[in-house]
């Protein structure tokens, strides 16, 4: 799995001040994701469930951060590289919600071509780890081009960080069960729960 910085990001000018203000208050977030997950997750320490307002409607996280600079949205969650954009621009950061991003697999690859993936990206991770001022100017190549002559990625961090531990079904089964409980997923759409059809081991990818 990664964990990613991330935040819920208000513009300069914004009466929000601090996590109570965002009762009532639309915040741009992806929908039954990370950015989802992790806005509850934090704000339930401070509102009750009907006064957090999220609004799915305004897109992936480029988008969201766009709406959000052309202040077109009021509040949005945002990570990686628009996390530390909002801070270069001096956007408000009210809450942090640093978050897990579990890695998936989809059809039916060859599990030794993953295991060659994942300790191709140990070594990058160690690389990022040790001179994280090397790469940052690639978060160029992710954003809209109208922010490039704006972007000092020299201010910028890593962003998601690859931690090379299992998901553990502790992990997984906790998880789902807060998933669960917040209904995030209609009912009968939250899959069977069963950690060992969940979670592929690769074992040691470190050879």
């Amino acid at each position: 799995y990664s964990v990613s910085p991330a935040g819920i990001f208000v513009p300069p000018d914004s009466p929000v001040k601090e996590p109570g203000d965002l009762a009532g208050v639309p915040i741009s977030v992806g929908y039954q994701s990370g950015s989802h997950y992790s806005t509850i997750q934090a704000l339930e320490q401070y509102l009750k469930p009907e006064q957090i307002q999220l609004s799915f409607r305004d897109g992936l996280l480029f988008k969201r951060m766009e709406l959000l600079i052309d202040g077109k949205v009021p509040a949005a969650a945002l990570f990686s590289g628009p996390y530390y954009f909002m801070e270069q621009l001096g956007f408000r950061k009210i809450i942090d919600t640093t978050f897990m991003m579990a890695s998936m697999l989809t059809g039916d690859p060859d599990l030794e071509d993953v295991r060659k993936y994942f300790r191709a990206l140990r070594r990058a991770q160690r690389d990022l780890d040790l001179r994280p001022e090397r790469f940052t100017h690639y978060y160029k190549k992710e954003f809209p081009a109208r922010f490039h002559p704006l972007m000092d990625t020299r201010r910028w961090g890593p962003g998601e960080r690859i931690v090379f531990e299992p998901y553990t079904r502790e992990v997984f089964e906790e998880s789902f069960e807060w998933i669960a409980r917040h209904h995030i997923f209609p009912e009968g759409e939250m899959g069977s729960g069963k950690y060992d059809e969940a979670v592929v081991s690769l074992a040691d990818c470190s050879r």
